[in-house]
């Protein structure tokens, strides 16, 4: 059982998180299930961490080239 630090800790750490929910092609979810299987984490770990990336990917090409 956690003890009311853990658990605090725990609830401040989800504040800056949004819910949501993502319909997936059943290929693409089975993938998702399989990938996220192979490194022993969470789909909706794996699908943060994919958008994550893809985000800042996303945004270092929009930024104008400094002179």
């Amino acid at each position: 059982m956690m003890n009311w630090q853990q658990i605090f800790v725990v609830l401040m750490s989800q504040s800056d998180r949004i819910q949501t929910s993502v319909y997936f092609p059943k290929d693409v979810y089975d993938a998702l299930v399989k990938w996220a299987e192979e490194e022993d984490r969470p789909i909706s770990n794996l699908v943060v961490r994919i958008v994550s990336k893809a985000v800042d990917a996303r945004e270092k090409q929009e930024k104008p080239p400094q002179q």
